[in-house]
């Protein structure tokens, strides 16, 4: 691996861990995308790109929300009771999306990541934040059916439920920094989950150097770290600036990602 290579690893780590740490996101949209390319300069097979990338990010994203809720833990924004009602079904969420996941072509999992990311970059520019003065518990029926939702959505992309949990908890009632925090615990489990799964359910994919299942251990090894430098400097930047700026330009990266994705991956990077 080139030095070059380490700092492109370390640029996405801290990138991605910035982002968790302010928007409650989870880092997992611009690590997918960005182990994605990286793996396909490094001439990994092809057939599994996407299936490494999103393992791969699942368990980065254990180290980067692992930082990042203990940091909003720290400054009181992650609400426990709202945890606990909702995490047995994002838990079962991710294990069908996974399962979901492994049986589909990475070039299907490429259109999907990429109109996913459209949705989210739309979402994000129009600044769609419902507000209301009172907090409002939705019946456990309802929580349960958003936790399963953004479970599945997080095991079948490999990233963290930050686009759906967070306008969810807005509507709960809850500022936008404590439906930020909150949201960034939910990522911790959905990543533990969604690594086993990528290491148990990867269809026998274990051929390629360096990798377990979906694995692909270098990168964890080299992003992760960065990941974790980067989560509390997020959250600090979450009480001291306004996001405004951020989130414009967060919205357009993600427009022009999400169109090279859907667009043809490798062929469309180069």
């Amino acid at each position: 691996m080139s030095y070059l290579d380490f700092a492109l690893f370390a640029l996405l780590g801290i990138g991605a861990g910035t982002m968790a740490g302010m928007l409650g996101i989870g880092g997992g949209m611009i690590i997918v995308p960005g182990l994605f390319y990286l793996f396909s300069l490094m001439d990994l097979p092809s057939y599994a790109l996407m299936h490494l990338a999103a393992g791969s990010a699942m368990c980065i994203m254990i180290f980067t929300s692992a930082s990042s809720t203990l940091s909003h833990h720290a400054q009181g924004d992650v609400q426990w009771g709202i945890f606990g009602r909702i995490i047995a079904a994002i838990g079962t969420g991710v294990v069908l999306g996974n399962l979901l996941s492994n049986h589909l072509d990475t070039h299907w999992l490429e259109i999907i990541f990429g109109a996913f990311l459209l949705f989210v970059s739309v979402k994000i520019l129009l600044d769609w934040k419902p507000a209301f003065e009172e907090t409002t518990v939705p019946p456990l029926w309802v929580t349960a059916l958003v936790g399963a939702i953004i479970g599945f959505k997080s095991g079948i992309l490999g990233i963290g439920g930050g686009a759906i949990s967070v306008p969810f908890l807005l509507y709960c009632g809850l500022p936008m920094s404590k439906a930020s925090g909150t949201s960034a615990s939910f990522t911790l489990p959905i990543a533990i989950v969604g690594t086993l799964s990528f290491l148990l359910f990867s269809q026998g994919y274990t051929d390629i150097e360096w990798a377990t299942g979906y694995i692909y251990w270098p990168a964890v090894a080299l992003v992760a770290p960065f990941t974790m430098i980067g989560a509390p400097i997020g959250t600090k930047l979450s009480h001291s600036i306004s996001p405004q700026q951020l989130r414009r330009i967060f919205g357009w990266l993600l427009v022009v990602i999400g169109l090279r994705m859907f667009g043809g991956g490798v062929q469309f990077f180069a």
